[in-house]
């Protein structure tokens, strides 16, 4: 089977600020779509924690990940680590392969 050579973003960011980078990533060439996870738990720098108990939906992690093309990398990247360097998150950068390239 045929595959194409993509790259993935993986961004853990806060929920309050995910709708603002769903608006930059939307308006960004190279990024035809992305996908939004809530995140239920981990542990990192800070120690454990968890989606149980907080109030509101506002107050959580989300992750946000989108599959584009490696010419597009550092422009797409440059904009959401702006933003994303902003509050407390991660972004991670996969080397990918995938079937239906042309869908990305």
């Amino acid at each position: 089977m045929e595959t194409t050579p993509k790259v993935r973003l993986d961004i853990l960011i806060e929920q309050l600020a995910a709708s603002r980078l769903e608006e930059i990533l939307t308006a960004l060439d190279g990024v035809s779509g992305y996908t939004v996870l809530p995140v239920q738990g981990g542990s990192g720098l800070d120690g454990l924690w968890t989606r149980d108990g907080q109030v509101g939906h506002m107050s959580g992690m989300v992750m946000v990940w989108c599959i584009i093309d490696r010419q597009q990398k550092d422009a797409v990247l440059e904009a959401v680590f702006s933003f994303v360097d902003r509050f407390a998150g991660i972004v991670t950068v996969s080397d990918i392969e995938v079937v239906r390239g042309e869908r990305f």
